[in-house]
């Protein structure tokens, strides 16, 4: 391997001990599931945390793929195991581009929650409500901005009231992630964006909260910055499949990562970069 870096931790792992913080997309996993079977190759484990003082871990980025795993039964699966702990290891969170679902359609699914009001608002009265948790969310349209605030009285988790609000286009829609809560700049992108859902900033123990309780995240918002992260390992999932006891297959790990690294197949790239095959 060139470059002094240290190797990624990744592990062998139960695919029933990786606990999700966020609810997952069923329209991905489908395709993630027939992928995965008709690949034949695990090509990105999954980011995960150990929780303290048990035998399982959270899932801070792959959801949907961890989940396609269980779908299918594949018993055990890569991950790559970091923790907050670590330098450079970042939690953020992504914005929803709601897409090609008709502005009726999605008003009048906000109108059937009765839990949550909208109020009429700024950017930056929405961006304030936001920051002092006034509001659990706020929704921008063409036709303006609306924070989302729990009905008084209500007594409803900040958490199950930003489910309601995903659930209102979660499978209804094309959802893509933002970094940004500008209409004008994401309408461009997105020809036929129907909203912008503007979700809170996450912390880690909200993140380790929701993958231990009820109430998880919305599909898609949690976003993680992972220095050294494994990427194209491509690691045959027949291993995966097997019947083998987990030590068998954590020892076969071992000797196919040791031979890629005799290989010189393993490379460190301290450049940021983009990737247009994902």
């Amino acid at each position: 391997m060139q470059d002094s870096t240290a190797l990624p931790d990744l592990r062998v792992l139960p695919t029933a001990a990786l606990l999700t913080h966020e609810n997952a997309d069923p329209r991905r996993v489908e395709r993630l599931s027939r992928r995965i079977l008709e690949n034949g190759i695990l090509k990105n484990p999954a980011i995960v945390a150990a929780i303290p003082d048990t035998n399982r871990f959270v899932v801070l980025d792959g959801a949907n793929r961890t989940t396609a795993f269980a779908h299918v039964g594949i018993p055990h699966i890569i991950a790559q195991v970091v923790s907050y702990e670590d330098p450079g290891v970042m939690v953020d969170t992504w914005y929803h581009v709601v897409s090609a679902m008709p502005s009726h359609d999605f008003q009048k699914s906000l109108d059937n929650l009765s839990d949550l009001t909208l109020v009429a608002c700024t950017q930056e009265q929405a961006r304030n409500a936001l920051l002092s948790t006034e509001a659990v969310a706020y929704i921008v349209c063409e036709d303006g901005i609306r924070m989302v605030c729990a009905s008084d009285g209500s007594g409803v988790p900040a958490m199950r009231l930003l489910n309601d609000v995903a659930n209102t286009y979660k499978g209804r829609a094309d959802i893509f992630r933002a970094s940004n809560d500008v209409w004008e700049i994401q309408k461009p992108y997105y020809p036929e964006i129907t909203a912008l859902v503007v979700f809170p900033r996450l912390i880690p123990q909200e993140i380790m909260a929701a993958a231990q309780n009820e109430h998880k995240i919305p599909s898609g918002i949690s976003r993680h910055v992972i220095p050294a992260r494994a990427l194209n390992v491509n690691f045959p999932i027949g291993i995966l499949m097997a019947g083998w006891p987990l030590e068998r297959k954590r020892a076969w790990f071992s000797d196919w990562l040791m031979e890629r690294m005799a290989a010189n197949a393993i490379r460190y790239y301290a450049e940021s970069t983009f990737t247009f095959n994902e």
